[in-house]
């Protein structure tokens, strides 16, 4: 008797640093301010000054790169340094799926008696000032600015064409001078998404450890659900989630047959799939708990060809299966007393 079972529903808790997961889609490390390409300079200050300008090494140097590759800004955003500020540094217009993060260094020069004020906003695509209706955050202002680089990351879900907008605003007699550094924006993988992928990567991970104990010959079947998101979109889709067999002569993976798929979609959970809870950390990551227990199913392929499977809760009653052979109830386990036995689990 040859032994597989599949894993049905994955137990992972993942958590995603938003400034290396997903795909950057946009970078800029100033240092040329002159040629940013399809960004916008709008100096909206009272009356209109210096516009957003190559930083000042003197001053103090780079987060990176070169001293003076940084963007920068400061009192005289209204002219001769006396009126209110209002001055604009926009990105290019970006296309975003889903949501986003937004990386970036930011620091005053630490003066003492000054306070320097950052607001952080986005619009869904225009490019006008009224459209940056959505305020991300605000560094400084009624906190102190922070005297050296300080890094921030900032989630958005826009959903579509959007523009982020740095705004150095406030009283220019208050005010004195900021830098801007290592920008950068991330799409953010949807939850199916980067759920298969750790899955993926976590039965790499086992496999490794297991070989040395599998058989030489195996008919192995895994059948990965990923519930909550990942199995909503499946089942919306007309989809059976992802099933493959890995050929007991050839060794090579291969779609499962109908009576193979069969015998496994028989035994996937049933009942209400509940949403992941995705939560935001303070220090910018996103976790998702997709479930805190595994289910196994473990099919017994018998000499006559037929395939029958029980489900069982837990890696250790699916080892304890393996070893009785469980893979019919009690009063049929009489027609499989011998055989190979090997499992895979995903």
């Amino acid at each position: 008797m040859k032994i597989f079972y599949a894993l049905m529903a994955a137990a992972a808790l993942v958590a995603i640093p938003p400034a290396q997961a997903g795909v950057t889609v946009l970078s800029a490390g100033f240092d040329n301010v002159g040629t940013l390409s399809g960004w916008l300079f709008v100096n909206q200050s009272s009356p209109a000054g210096t516009p957003w300008f190559q930083g000042n090494g003197g001053i103090f140097p780079a987060q990176a790169g070169s001293g003076n590759a940084y963007a920068a800004a400061n009192f005289l955003s209204a002219a001769q340094g006396s009126g209110t500020i209002d001055n604009w540094l926009i990105t290019p217009l970006l296309s975003l799926p889903g949501a986003a993060t937004l990386s970036f260094y930011t620091r005053s020069a630490g003066t003492p008696g000054f306070s320097d004020q950052l607001e952080i906003r986005y619009s869904t695509g225009g490019s006008s000032i009224g459209d940056f209706s959505h305020l991300l955050m605000t560094v400084g202002g009624a906190s102190a600015y922070p005297a050296d680089w300080q890094q921030y990351t900032l989630s958005a879900d826009p959903g579509g064409s959007v523009r982020f907008a740095f705004r150095y605003t406030g009283a220019a007699a208050n005010a004195d001078y900021i830098g801007l550094d290592t920008l950068v924006v991330n799409a953010v993988p949807e939850p199916a998404e980067w759920l298969m992928l750790a899955a993926g990567l976590l039965l790499v991970r086992w496999r490794a450890r297991r070989r040395a104990a599998l058989p030489t010959r195996l008919f192995a079947a895994a059948a990965l659900l990923l519930g909550a998101q990942a199995a909503t979109s499946a089942t919306a889709a007309g989809q059976d989630g992802m099933i493959m067999v890995r050929d007991e002569e050839t060794g090579a993976m291969r779609p499962a047959t109908p009576a193979e798929f069969a015998a496994l979609r028989a035994q996937q959970l049933r009942g209400p799939i509940v949403p992941p809870q995705v939560q935001q950390r303070s220090d910018g990551t996103r976790q998702s708990r997709v479930s805190t227990r595994a289910v196994y199913s473990v099919a017994a392929r018998g000499a006559d060809g037929a395939i029958s499977s029980i489900c069982v809760q837990g890696a250790q009653a699916a080892e304890a299966a393996l070893r009785k052979g469980d893979a019919r109830p009690a009063a049929e386990q009489s027609k499989h007393q011998s055989g190979e036995h090997s499992h895979e689990r995903r």
